[in-house]
């Protein structure tokens, strides 16, 4: 946002930043428009409407008003930033990448263009020119806390391991300097603390309240018919396409009883067209498009709609709008399955969870109180797709003979201390390969490369193209053994490989996202792949390839248990899950504040926190 510079004073431009500035962004459009009225070409008011006209999710307006002003002024730098954030917003990445380029040239000291062509590239999957965008960023402000970020992330994807701890620790120690920008969701794939986890949420929630405080509030009219008692359930998400939480929720929606519940869905993501996405939708009684909708106007239709319990999907990770949820459109407001740890803040009143992966010593690091359920907290599909063994070894470039191990997770939860424990199982297994997705071209070269330096041949790394979700699942049972992360665990990824019934190898971390694997273990009733420590870890994956009679019986009891397992059964989840909201709104309308809630097969008990 550009203030007037050297322009005389206009009392309705000086209205329109101030308004700007505060949040009130349909104020703010008002006003710039009035200024525009009486000069056309007034160069900064064109700039900033591009920008409040954006936040507002009006991106046609928004682009015309940008390019108004590069045609007022081609060497514009500022504006060129305003279009390539505008582009991007619209998923056209490429375009914005042009875009930051031309800021860039016109003024290289632009740290945020810089970080901002490193977010676009990043999303045109160029980690290897986004590395050094960042890394520009970071030399005109070196406290540019989202470039370093940023930067650390996209290191951790691409395996580029050298230099990356003293990187960790400026951003800790700008944490704990109170710094608000730092996005939990990116800190969970490298914090062993739950402490810290807590502190860097509670920080990141304190600048959502603040930009949620400058919109309208919401208007809470609950208007009910008294014909129906049923509870009013909303789901949040912009994940309702083919995605990894809707790859685990589908069947939750549609096996709510209806007789008690009513399910709206709030889908502020894109529409995929998806078979997957069709499937929500039909599971659900009413689904609102809300993607193109300000942020306020969101929250106020789902107080319109009376919802008892709102539940989010989301959390903190790529492309939330948490500032929905700061407004409070729900009485009760639920955090579940998209974020895997605390939203800090006073906002969210409850979080979904079993007590492997929230440990009852740990409540005091989340600020919702944990709704505990039975099993594992993780909810999967009975539907999902059975895998046909339709390919063998060779179609997937795999050696006929020998262990496959494999882990099929984004390489951003790949560590250098856990690929060594992988070297070390292809050095004591001969002939054995490690399986791993091809994320990205940069990461294999890396991997590759620490593989040969450790003495083993970087043609036993094989890596895996991206399939359609089917043949996927199908892949697994070419490998022997599913090998797990830390500090952030497989989620969906480890689901996937029991379900195809490949055994998982796990080791618990201390926070919520690096105790996932342990969950599913336990639920299934294996408890024996669950790791006490690294080298525990090592052993275990050893003993399972290198036993072959215990191997091919492991996986025939696993198989026999995701049968028959409630861990698999979305209607089974839904009926623990429904006890627990009834729950919640039974304490709610009694006046009593969140406290943890314990849904035992018996019944339901809430307990204190201390």
């Amino acid at each position: 946002m550009q203030d007037r510079g050297a322009d005389p004073v206009m009392n309705r431009f000086d209205t329109a930043l101030n308004h700007h500035r505060a949040g009130r962004l349909e104020q703010a459009v008002a006003a710039y428009r009035g200024q525009l009225e009486q000069d056309a070409t007034h160069l900064y008011s064109w700039t900033n409407l591009s920008m409040a006209l954006n936040q507002l999710h009006r991106s046609r307006e928004a682009e015309a008003a940008c390019r108004r002003a590069l045609q007022l002024n081609p060497e514009h730098a500022e504006a060129w930033n305003n279009l390539g954030i505008i582009l991007a917003d619209q998923q056209r990445f490429a375009p914005a990448v042009a875009a930051y380029r031309r800021c860039v040239a016109l003024n290289p000291r632009h740290h945020l263009a810089w970080t901002n062509l490193g977010i676009a590239l990043v999303r045109l999957g160029a980690v290897e020119e986004a590395i050094p965008a960042f890394q520009q960023a970071l030399r005109q402000h070196p406290d540019h806390t989202q470039a370093l970020m940023h930067l650390i992330h996209q290191k951790q994807q691409a395996c580029h391991w050298e230099g990356l701890d003293p990187l960790i620790h400026r951003l800790v120690v700008q944490m704990h300097r109170d710094h608000d920008e730092i996005n939990p969701f990116s800190f969970l794939f490298l914090c062993h603390d739950p402490g810290e986890m807590r502190r860097c949420a509670d920080h990141f929630a304190r600048r959502v309240a603040h930009q949620a405080h400058a919109m309208t509030p919401v208007r809470h009219v609950r208007a009910r018919s008294s014909a129906d008692q049923r509870l009013r359930i909303g789901y949040l998400s912009g994940d309702f396409h083919q995605h990894a939480t809707v790859i685990l929720a589908r069947e939750l929606f549609g096996a709510h009883d209806r007789s008690r519940f009513e399910l709206i869905g709030y889908s502020y993501g894109p529409d995929d067209g998806s078979a997957l996405r069709a499937d929500v939708i039909r599971g659900l009684d009413r689904f609102t498009e809300c993607g193109q909708w300000h942020d306020a106007d969101v929250a106020q239709r789902i107080a319109d709609d009376a919802i008892d319990i709102l539940v989010d999907l989301k959390g903190y990770t790529r492309d939330a709008r948490p500032c929905i949820l700061a407004l409070r459109p729900a009485p009760l407001q639920v955090a579940y399955l998209g974020y895997p740890g605390t939203m800090g803040g006073r906002f969210m009143d409850y979080v979904i969870a079993d007590e492997v992966v929230l440990p009852m010593a740990q409540i005091s690091h989340f600020a919702e109180s944990p709704i505990y359920l039975p099993g594992s907290y993780q909810v999967n599909d009975s539907r999902r797709l059975r895998p046909e063994w339709s390919t063998g070894r060779a179609d997937h470039g795999l050696p006929e003979q020998g262990i496959v191990y494999c882990c099929f997770n984004q390489t951003v939860k790949i560590t250098p201390d856990f690929f060594m424990i992988w070297l070390q199982l292809l050095q004591a297994v001969p002939g054995s390969v490690l399986w791993l997705l091809a994320f990205n071209s940069v990461a294999q070269h890396h991997v590759r490369n620490h593989a040969a330096r450790f003495g083993i041949h970087p043609e036993r790394l094989i890596f895996a193209p991206t399939l359609p979700y089917d043949q996927h699942l199908a892949r697994y049972h070419l490998a022997d053994l599913f090998l797990d992360t830390l500090p952030c665990n497989a989620h969906t990824t480890a689901s996937d490989a029991l379900w195809a019934g490949c055994p998982v190898v796990t080791c618990p971390g201390t926070t919520f996202a690096g105790r996932v694997g342990a969950s599913l273990l336990n639920a299934l009733g294996f408890p024996e792949w669950i790791a006490r420590d690294r080298e525990h870890y090592l052993q275990i994956a050893l003993h399972l390839a290198r036993n072959d009679t215990y191997r091919v019986q492991a996986r025939s009891r696993l198989q026999e248990r995701v049968v028959h397992s409630d861990l698999f059964s979305g209607s089974a989840f839904a009926r623990k899950l429904e006890r627990a909201f009834e729950a919640i709104w039974a304490r709610h309308v009694s006046g009593l504040p969140p406290a943890p809630l314990r849904v035992g097969l018996e019944g339901v008990a809430f307990f204190d926190r201390s």
